[in-house]
């Protein structure tokens, strides 16, 4: 069916929503500003009121790179051009210097020089936002699950108990919290006040932390004298006649640690 001839006349009956590609979500079309009419895309239709593409874009504040066309228009499309981007050799050796680029980041920093010598319109700064908004939401799924998935592996019932647990009872540092939840140190922090958790200031030991230390430090020993077990070679050594300074030397450790270890006071 042939659409009739909207003319210049008719520009008086635009709908005000500048910048915005107005879309009817219920009938996944879009609707142009225009005559208020509703269609899947609005490249060909936008020709009856005397306009390109293009000067449509530029007359109601939308993007450049703007699709014209309903979601499901847009999504096809994209789909049709990834497949065929996928069987042409050709198509990918002509694009393999752009996908360079992104990957570097080219891409990302000449848009944005780009963007910085353009005024930035109500949409882009719109889309931008919904961008950033959309980029948190992800990520907040994401670490959400990854938390969910931890505290499952450990067998908590919930984040409440999984915390008091491992940074009160087991004594677990910021980090090494951090590292059995899946979580990052600053949300860990924001959890624990909101769980009204105290956090251990930096620099107080936990009896876990003061372990933890001492079996590095015999590791370190032992490691550097080629035994599996130092507190067991020191004993043999010291049996042996070597004195408590040639043991501390040996082991890059001081005097007081090598008696600690050999129970000396």
């Amino acid at each position: 069916m042939t659409e009739p001839h909207i003319g210049q006349g008719d520009r008086a009956a635009r709908h005000t929503d500048f910048g915005r590609l107005i879309r009817d979500e219920a009938t996944d079309t879009v609707v142009c500003h225009v005559c208020g009419r509703a269609f899947r895309a609005l490249g060909a239709h936008v020709r009856v009121h005397d306009m390109t593409a293009s000067e449509y874009r530029e007359e109601f504040g939308l993007l450049r790179t703007r699709a014209l066309s309903a979601r499901s228009l847009s999504q096809e499309r994209s789909r049709t051009r990834r497949a065929g981007y996928r069987a042409s050799t050709e198509a990918q050796e002509r694009f393999a210097a752009g996908r360079a680029m992104a990957r570097s980041g080219e891409l990302n920093r000449r848009r944005w020089n780009h963007a910085d010598e353009q005024p930035e319109t109500d949409e882009s700064l719109r889309v931008r936002q919904e961008s950033l908004t959309s980029g948190r939401r992800t990520r907040a799924r994401t670490t959400g699950a990854r938390t969910s998935a931890a505290l499952r592996a450990e067998g908590f019932a919930d984040l409440g108990q999984a915390l008091r647990t491992v940074h009160v009872d087991r004594q677990l540092g910021i980090e090494d919290t951090a590292r059995v939840l899946a979580v990052g140190r600053r949300r860990l922090r924001r959890l624990l006040t909101e769980h009204g958790i105290a956090i251990r200031p930096s620099g107080q030991n936990s009896d876990t932390g003061r372990l933890a230390r001492v079996q590095l430090n015999d590791r370190a020993a032992a490691e550097r004298v080629g035994v599996e077990d130092i507190t067991v070679w020191l004993r043999e050594r010291t049996a042996a006649g070597a004195t408590l300074r040639d043991l501390a030397a040996a082991t890059g450790r001081s005097v007081p640690r090598v008696a600690a270890r050999i129970g000396r006071r």
